[in-house]
């Protein structure tokens, strides 16, 4: 009975135990479901708060890198170039081969007794450094896909980099715009009060009138372009539409790159240097051409039985190809003449490069020269005389033909230095997309394309 009961006193202690230790791993389980629950809300809440606030170029890189589909196929083609290179540093395999003779014949042939049997065991033997060649080759096509990559990835970049531009570029035409609707509202609740009381005639407030629904349509194409200018920046990474607007503004640039630092760069530019990779690839074909104009032994051992197996010998293979000619001299004069080909192409790019590159900047010098001297000298012209032909209207010294005109020149002068600023940002992000590096920009708060991308 004392056995029984300790028995059953055992039983409970196990009982509860395992109960304790259940109830704690399934509070541990609950606790850590809440925790990746209210991290996964989280994260889409600071994204939501993100995008309502607005984007800047960092982000816009970033995820163009991450999810852009020209980027995401290429792990597939490395994959592809690798297996390439392992195929080509396989080896030729041994080759077994078994002959019988002598069997099923006539007269003293009849039946197998006089049978002759070889079993022969041979390898190709490779000269010339064939295998070698072929892994040289095949590794170039790999770096050749890496230079591709690259190149690609720093497309990828300065296109996001230029749609970013024109959404700024649109941006300030909003701003602009609006500023227009605003003043020329203004002018029309004046010149409508000056033609109650009868100082000018009703045709005026139509012309100001016209003026306003004309500056209202034209908003209204800015701000659909302005969304189909966010639509094409979202396609970058391949996404729907999740910002608002960007942080940014085209801000003048201060500091500018001279002509010899974009003429020095021409030597890392990635069309130079995928010309270079082309190249050598071809070189290291030329080279397997040539290799295989080399000719290869095959080289065998076996056995041979006599008489119907009664009697035996080793034999030995030796043979290799007589060579007259060069029986791949067609091959390598066409990998020689690709190979001068990509030289000269590369010679001619080199040209063409360093012609587009001066282009380029002095382009961008002279859309800075016109930015700055709207800005400093021409708007405050233009604000001036719009002031003071708004106090002459109001006195009856202006009619509103020269209103009209004095805003106008005001608008117009403040649409040319938009687009002058934003030229200069084009020109130096078309260089920067050539060369390949970074033109220091001071004073700015957008960073080059390729500054980014190093970062």
């Amino acid at each position: 009975m004392i056995r029984d009961k300790n028995i059953f006193l055992v039983a409970c202690q196990r009982a509860l135990f395992t109960a304790v230790i259940c109830m704690a791993a399934l509070y541990c389980a609950k606790s850590i479901a809440a925790e990746q629950t209210q991290l996964a809300s989280s994260q889409p809440q600071d994204l939501a708060s993100t995008a309502d606030v607005g984007i800047n170029l960092p982000w816009a890189l970033e995820q163009a890198l991450l999810n852009n589909i020209a980027l995401k196929s290429f792990p597939y083609s490395l994959r592809a170039s690798e297996a390439l290179t392992l195929q080509a540093g396989i080896t030729p395999n041994p080759e077994l081969s078994v002959s019988v003779e002598n069997i099923l014949g006539t007269g003293d042939m009849q039946g197998v007794d006089n049978a002759e049997i070889k079993l022969v065991l041979s390898q190709l033997i490779e000269l010339g450094d064939k295998r070698q060649h072929r892994i040289d080759y095949a590794q170039a096509g790999q770096k050749q896909q890496l230079s591709d990559y690259e190149s690609i990835r720093l497309q990828v970049l300065a296109q996001t980099t230029e749609r970013y531009y024109q959404l700024l570029r649109l941006q300030a035409m909003q701003t602009w715009i609006d500023r227009r609707i605003e003043l020329e509202q203004a002018s029309l609740a004046a010149i409508k009060t000056r033609a109650s009381a009868g100082a000018v005639i009703q045709a005026d407030v139509s012309k100001m009138q016209l003026r306003l629904i004309r500056s209202k349509v034209l908003k209204q194409r800015i701000d659909g372009d302005f969304n189909v200018a966010k639509q094409k920046l979202a396609a970058m990474w391949s996404s729907e539409v999740k910002f608002t607007a960007a942080n940014d503004e085209l801000t003048p640039l201060l500091v500018l790159p001279t002509a010899a630092s974009v003429l020095n760069a021409i030597e890392t530019a990635p069309q130079y240097l995928q010309l270079l990779s082309v190249e050598r690839m071809l070189i290291a074909k030329r080279r397997m051409e040539e290799s295989k104009a080399k000719a290869d032994i095959t080289l065998g051992v076996g056995v041979k039985s006599y008489e119907g197996f009664d009697d035996g010998a080793l034999m030995f293979n030796f043979s290799m190809p007589l060579q007259f000619s060069n029986p791949n001299q067609g091959n390598i004069l066409a990998a020689k003449a690709q190979e001068d080909r990509a030289h000269e192409q590369q010679r001619f790019a080199r040209e063409q490069l360093k012609l587009t590159l001066l282009e380029l900047h002095q382009s961008m010098l002279n859309n800075a020269k016109q930015a700055q001297l709207l800005k400093v000298q021409v708007l405050p012209l233009a604000k001036q005389l719009q002031q003071h032909t708004q106090s002459a209207y109001q006195t009856g010294q202006a009619n509103v033909l020269q209103l009209a005109d004095a805003q106008s020149e005001l608008f117009s002068v403040e649409r040319e230095l938009i687009e002058a600023k934003t030229a200069v940002y084009m020109a130096l992000l078309a260089i920067e997309r050539i060369t390949g590096q970074s033109m220091t920009v001071a004073n700015t708060n957008i960073k080059p394309v390729v500054a980014m991308e190093n970062r």
